[in-house]
């Protein structure tokens, strides 16, 4: 699994999609560290060899272009290859063995080296503990003028306008950091283990917003936690489109036609389930560094960009000529992302009341727990596990969301009560003992699926217990996600 974003097939003969190889959906970060920061001081005693890490892979590869892969394909002999592995070169491929054969020569470094996070805050003036927090990374194979500069450049435009408030004398309410993450290609490096380095300062932080990919062209797409999706909506009927109009308009536009595939070049994936008619905001898997932040810390976290074909992607094609030739030659879509990025931040800090909405995420839940109930049936027969706790437990979160949309929507004198619910509400969402055979996945709607890329697979803990044909784990699932739940439907309905 390749970090920061998703190739396509436009590419040119001999571009190579460079990318880190590791077992993401393990966990993230260094690879030595699963679960603690990794820093200067840690002593050896509490790493694990890179030969013991469930993040690396045992078995040695390196990425080629389909220039050099074409002479050892055609040349493969046996049977031919199941028909979903045939690809687009001239040739029916075959699975061998021989008679070519590869002499691989490959030079692994697990040398440690030094990577900077850079940091930036205004501290809040009425809620300082509350943070929001919005990153980008900035390390790129090779040139990486839109993975990740397109998004650097969003991210720095956001920063020079929030500069320009504090010297006009603004202050946010909630403290607002900007962060810009180094070692993300490795495998989300920088950010992870900052997080996991602060955790405990971070039980304060009330959303995290992504940008990694900022333009590949014109149509704007973007994923979140479902308390955030209506807060992404919202902030796109006030920021104008190059196209005309306000960019909400455009983007339900563009998304009227869109079935079930991405936009190629897209870190977008349609929602799981639509529970809705507004425009489809996607679900969070993995791939940036939104990661540790929702599905670790349980923070609620989004992730946006401007898409387009990219077939340049991870490649030393990906610079500043392919840019300014077919991503934005006007810098238009910058300024897009720019200010969806930037208005996001300014207002999540200075919100009376937090804009989280609970009632989506309820609906949400039912439909992800009716199709895994479907799932289950039509694997377990008659052993089919009940759902009928779990679903009591979502419908409860729900209807303890709708209530509270209610007091939202009349701010109280003293909101810091209301807001503290809000943001425990998300945490007891997560597993206190995290997914099975990955406990550093501690959410227990979202995580990265374990053959699905960086897609999101929905109540994960259940769904990948019913896929692997256990009906025990199932129910211990099922029993983990109905108390999950609980806590937070119970969260809500207390007194604020």
């Amino acid at each position: 699994m390749t970090a920061g974003g998703r190739a396509t097939n436009t590419r040119r003969a001999r571009g190579v999609q460079r990318g880190s190889v590791g077992f993401m959906f393990q966990f993230p970060g260094d690879p030595t560290t699963p679960g603690v920061a990794s820093t200067p001081d840690l002593p050896d005693s509490k790493r694990v060899s890179p030969e013991q890490s469930a993040q690396l892979p045992k078995i040695p590869s390196t990425p080629l272009s389909y220039a050099d892969a074409r002479p050892i394909l055609e040349h493969l002999a046996g049977p031919d290859s199941p028909r979903d592995w045939q690809g687009s070169l001239p040739f029916t491929y075959h699975v061998g063995p021989g008679p070519v054969k590869v002499r691989l020569h490959l030079k692994q470094d697990f040398q440690f080296r030094t990577i900077w996070d850079v940091i930036g805050r205004a501290r809040g003036s009425e809620w300082p503990d509350e943070l929001v927090i919005a990153g980008n990374h900035r390390d790129a194979w090779v040139y990486g003028a839109v993975d990740p500069n397109s998004g650097t450049t969003a991210m720095l435009e956001a920063v020079r306008g929030v500069g320009e408030l504090l010297k006009s004398g603004w202050r946010p309410k909630r403290t607002l950091i900007f962060a810009s993450w180094d070692g993300e290609e490795e495998g989300l490096i920088g950010s992870t283990e900052w997080g996991e380095q602060h955790a405990t300062g971070l039980a304060g932080a009330v959303a995290y917003f992504n940008v990694d990919v900022g333009v590949s062209g014109p149509k704007f797409g973007a994923s979140a936690e479902p308390t955030l999706k209506p807060f992404v909506r919202e902030i796109t009927k006030i920021v104008p489109s190059p196209q005309g109009g306000m960019l909400y308009d455009a983007w339900r536009k563009e998304s009227e036609p869109r079935k079930t595939s991405p936009e190629p070049g897209s870190s977008y994936l349609p929602p799981v389930a639509r529970v809705d008619s507004d425009v489809p905001v996607g679900d969070l898997g993995s791939g940036s560094d939104y990661t540790v932040f929702l599905q670790h810390l349980g923070i609620p976290s989004d992730d946006l960009g401007s898409t387009g074909s990219y077939g340049v992607y991870h490649s030393v094609f990906d610079n500043f000529n392919w840019f300014n030739k077919f991503a934005d030659p006007d810098f238009v879509y910058e300024q897009e992302v720019a200010r969806v990025f930037g208005l996001q931040a300014i207002r999540m800090a200075d919100t009376d009341v937090l804009p989280y909405d609970y009632d989506l995420y309820g609906k949400e839940i039912l439909a992800y727990l009716d199709a895994a109930q479907k799932k289950a049936e039509a694997e377990f027969g008659s052993h089919a596990p009940t759902f009928d706790q779990a679903e009591a437990a979502a419908k409860k979160l729900q209807q303890a969301g709708m209530k509270v949309l209610a007091q939202q929507g009349r701010a109280p004198a003293d909101p810091r009560v209301l807001n503290h619910a809000l943001c425990q509400a998300e945490r007891a969402l997560l597993l206190p003992d995290g997914l099975p055979d990955r406990p550093w996945y501690r959410h227990a709607i979202y995580a990265p699926g374990q053959y699905t890329g960086y897609a999101a697979v929905v109540i994960p803990g259940v769904n990948e217990a019913i896929d692997r044909h256990d009906l025990d784990v199932t129910r211990k699932q099922l029993s983990a996600l109905s108390a999950a739940l609980e806590r937070s439907a119970r969260i809500l309905n207390s007194d604020h």
